[in-house]
């Protein structure tokens, strides 16, 4: 009771100056009395936000950020009341802290230390996302839990998103169609965050023992396909291409029980790309079209991509050891833009403040190929990490473990083509996602064993 007069108090001076951070403060404090209850909510709260991460209770005060402040502190006390809940030093973890150490270290050669910090904030906030998800889920029905909410998130922004493309249905270019973004406020991101949910969603029909809600698993795959459709994102098509190919070339059990499921899911994506291409197919061809022939106007280099990633790969042959500094790409856009040979600086995006687009070739130039490498091990190591976890699983006959585990490799594989086309190195989905495959190397780990709140289904389920 005194706690919660002093919350009262302390909104309402608040509220009289600026009632965004009251409203704020109150929605914090109504979290973390929930969190209090049951801490096991936290991860199925960071995937919500993360799907809505751009919006803002005010000024630089975006749900993603809250999310991440709430969630390190809560897993801060949660790692000093209760213990790490058998998470054991790894390269996993090891490479993520290491990333994290390089960015602080870059401080001392980047030429303005503010983008450092701010990418040192993003990243602090990602590790947080990653320790939730490593020491909160430990058994099969928390893993649901977070595959369903990713998956009915997807569906839900997904409609919101494709309402926004067909709202313009009739455009006769791409740049003439409102491009779906759900309400996470960048397409590119969006379709990124989608392509990354399909495999949960598909795992999650396999799983599912009544047929009812099977058919509304494969109904939520044909909604992502055509959200991602939607959001125009030429990287965000391939990545779903790259990730559809996976889910069908894959060994059958992997996504399907039987052959007929996989028939059924070939179908639905079918049916969703056609709904996709007759409602805005001018659009959804020219940008097509733009992958196919990068070289157009209107395709890579029209957006400025290519030419973003010669003047990166300008930037890092001028700094091959250590890089500009994390998050200095930006300050040093314009100039390299300019003196990189064969850009047409007379083109909108040669200007300051530009990212590179590509998480790879972002991370090379700003923190050389030591920050390049760790990168790209933590996106390796989180997919050998479910690799090998599905394999214990299978040798233990815990086939659903197997499937999540192998649907969460797929998404990996998902996220690390996006990468190519954005600069998502601090997204908190790679976190989430690392967060997940040590939480799955924990899980099926043969010598630790489980205990008697953590068991796991251990044959397939049959159907009602």
């Amino acid at each position: 009771m005194p706690a919660t007069a002093a919350l009262a108090v302390m909104a309402s001076a608040i509220l009289v100056y600026q009632p965004v951070y009251a409203a704020a403060l109150v929605l914090g404090a109504c979290l973390l009395i929930v969190l209090a209850t049951n801490v096991h909510v936290l991860p199925v709260f960071l995937i919500l936000t993360m799907f809505v991460e751009s919006l803002a209770l005010g000024p630089g005060l975006r749900i993603g950020r809250l999310a991440g402040g709430i969630a390190l502190a809560v897993i801060a006390c949660y790692l000093i009341a209760r213990g790490s809940a058998g998470l054991r030093p790894n390269a996993l973890l090891t490479t993520a802290a290491t990333f994290g150490v390089w960015m602080i270290a870059s401080s001392y050669w980047a030429s303005e230390q503010g983008p450092v910090f701010r990418n040192l904030f993003s990243y602090s906030l990602g590790i947080a996302y990653l320790l939730t998800f490593a020491v909160l889920i430990r058994t099969e029905r928390q893993l649901v839990a977070v595959f369903s909410t990713l998956a009915f998130a997807s569906f839900i922004f997904g409609i919101v998103a494709f309402a926004t493309y067909a709202s313009s249905h009739g455009a006769v270019s791409a740049a003439e169609t409102a491009r779906g973004s759900g309400l996470q406020g960048d397409p590119n991101y969006f379709a990124t965050y989608q392509v990354i949910a399909l495999p949960a969603a598909l795992a999650l029909a396999v799983w599912e023992r009544r047929p009812q809600w099977r058919a509304a698993y494969y109904g939520i795959v044909a909604v992502i396909l055509v959200s991602v459709v939607s959001s125009l994102s030429r990287g965000g098509l391939v990545a779903l291409s790259v990730v559809v190919a996976a889910t069908v070339l894959l060994p059958r059990r992997a996504f399907f029980r039987r052959a007929g499921q996989k028939v059924n899911y070939l179908v639905a994506m079918l049916a969703a790309a056609g709904v996709a291409v007759l409602v805005g197919s001018a659009a959804f061809v020219s940008r097509v079209q733009s992958i196919l022939n990068p070289s157009q106007q209107q395709g890579f280099r029209g957006s400025g991509r290519l030419d973003l990633w010669s003047a990166a790969w300008h930037g890092f042959r001028d700094h091959a050891w250590f890089g500009v500094g994390s998050g200095n790409f930006a300050v040093h856009a314009l100039d390299l833009l300019q003196s990189t040979p064969g850009v047409d600086t007379t083109q909108h995006y040669v200007s300051a403040g530009r990212e590179v687009h590509n998480a790879y070739l972002e991370t090379l130039v700003e923190l050389g190929p030591l920050g390049a490498a760790l990168f790209a091990l933590l996106i390796g190591l989180s997919i050998w990490y479910l690799v090998r976890a599905a394999r214990r699983a299978r040798r233990q006959g815990r086939a659903t473990l197997e499937r999540f585990a192998i649907a969460l490799a797929v998404s990996v594989l998902g996220y690390a083509i996006s990468a190519i086309f954005l600069s998502i190195e601090l997204a908190k989905a790679v976190f989430i996602l690392a967060g997940l495959a040590l939480a799955l190397d924990v899980m099926t780990r043969e010598a630790g064993g489980l205990g008697s709140n953590q068991s796991l289904t251990t044959e397939e389920p049959t159907p009602r």
